[in-house]
């Protein structure tokens, strides 16, 4: 009875108000549905066309580089970046693209097929180190290929990650690569839904190599993406180099996939713009950082009219087995004639870890650096000294490595040295 009064009670009152409201011109409304502007929608690849672009080896002709990405019509890159690799260096990159109008996804390349939980702990560890250098509309791609294959394991250590980003105060998209070198499906398949659950700012990404050689295996990935909303871009892809004898296998149709991707609204980078090793030079997008070759107008185009040819590579010079506690691998990643672009790992074997390094050798001709990143270096005739830069003065222990490279002039032969030394102590050679 009471509450039948307070209902009357609660009718008269109303009456009245509109009443009111009527009299003094108010026109009522029913309220606005309150906006929920704090849900995060999950994000979308749709309209990405971008290019790997090995930043972190190849310090000053990615940044270069840039120009010539953003001038033959791509709009992404995914900047290759390691944790030896400085926050405010990466910030530079980061706003250089932004300046040009590119979109830049950092990832952090330290941990490549690895399937190690505590691998994928120090990248996210680096994330928050650094976060003050990532600019909130930035997408972080937490680790390149990490993670095993169809896992709970790769479901649960990029949960504890997302975790972890958001409660140290990373709001960016996350982008995760899928197990398996990046290639597994079933990881995808069957566990994005889950992280979505914790956090549905996250874009998945696949990287499609000789395990992609399938038509049907692309569409059927994609289609069940697109249909399942699972956010999705295709990180990687290679193309069918040479009937598919090369050193990934890969037969991959890539103007298919190209094709496919556009039609469902997914986002596609390719691998990459410069700079691969001789084995994998076959997936140079340019030749020389700014002019486009046959899989580069492929990835951009779609399509070619030209047949690609592989590139030719000079002979490596014979060198002694590797051993030793320090061991050089001298890689020759481009030659031209005139000049050269070379890439040095410095490895660390002991059991002590290494805190400023100074590498020395001697050319065996009349090679000239004429550039150097990731370091600094000194000539005096054929004799050549290089000391770490400020962020890659450590070498841990059993195993860690560091790099540099750079560029050189010559006329005659281009011999690779073979008597490096690190801090006075010879080195093997890889």
């Amino acid at each position: 009875m009471k509450a039948l009064n307070r209902l009357a009670s609660f009718v008269l009152v109303l009456t009245v108000a509109l009443a009111v409201a009527g009299c003094s011109g108010i026109t009522w409304r029913p309220a606005e549905p309150v906006q929920q502007e704090a849900i995060v929608r999950a994000p979308s690849s749709s309209g990405i066309l971008g290019a790997n672009n090995p930043h972190i080896w190849f310090d000053s002709q990615a940044y270069t580089a840039l120009d010539a990405i953003k001038s033959n019509g791509f709009n992404t890159v995914r900047i290759v970046w390691q944790t030896n690799g400085s926050g405010s260096r990466l910030k530079q990159i980061i706003d250089r693209c932004k300046a040009l109008g590119l979109k830049p996804i950092p990832e952090l390349h330290d941990v490549t097929g690895s399937t190690n939980s505590s691998d994928l702990d120090r990248m996210v560890t680096w994330w928050i180190d650094n976060k003050s250098y990532i600019a909130g509309d930035v997408w972080i791609n937490i680790a390149n290929e990490w993670g095993p294959r169809d896992s709970t394991v790769w479901r649960d250590a990029y949960r504890n990650a997302i975790q972890r980003m958001r409660s140290n105060g990373i709001s960016n998209t996350i982008v995760i690569d899928s197990g398996g070198w990046g290639q597994d499906d079933q990881d995808i398949r069957k566990y994005a839904k889950e992280l979505l659950g914790v956090d549905s700012n996250l874009m998945f990404s696949i990287h499609m190599y000789g395990e992609w050689n399938d038509n049907n295996k692309i569409n059927d990935f994609l289609t069940y993406c697109k249909n399942n909303g699972l956010p999705i871009m295709v990180g990687e892809f290679g193309y069918n180099y040479n009937d598919g004898n090369n050193n990934l296998s890969c037969k991959v149709d890539a103007a298919y996939l190209i094709q496919r991707c556009k039609e469902l609204g997914i986002g596609y980078i390719g691998w990459s713009w410069c700079g691969n090793n001789s084995e994998n030079a076959w997936l140079d997008m340019t030749n020389d950082w700014k002019t486009l070759n046959y899989w580069g107008n492929l990835v951009r185009y779609g399509s070619t009219t030209t047949t690609p040819s592989p590139s030719p590579r000079p002979t490596p010079t014979p060198t002694s087995p590797v051993s030793g506690g320090y061991v050089v691998n001298y890689a020759i990643a481009n030659d031209w004639g005139t000049g050269a672009t070379v890439n040095v790992t410095i490895k660390n074997n002991t059991s002590s870890a290494v805190n400023g390094w100074t590498l020395t050798w001697t050319f065996h001709g009349n090679q000239q650096i004429t550039t150097l990143w990731n370091g600094t270096y000194t000539q005096s005739g054929a004799s050549v000294s290089v000391k770490n830069a400020s962020w890659n003065a450590f070498i841990p222990a059993n195993g860690g490595t560091v790099n540099f490279g750079f560029n050189l002039s010559y006329s005659g032969t281009n011999a690779e040295p073979v008597d490096f030394k690190l801090n006075g102590t010879p080195c093997a050679v890889q």
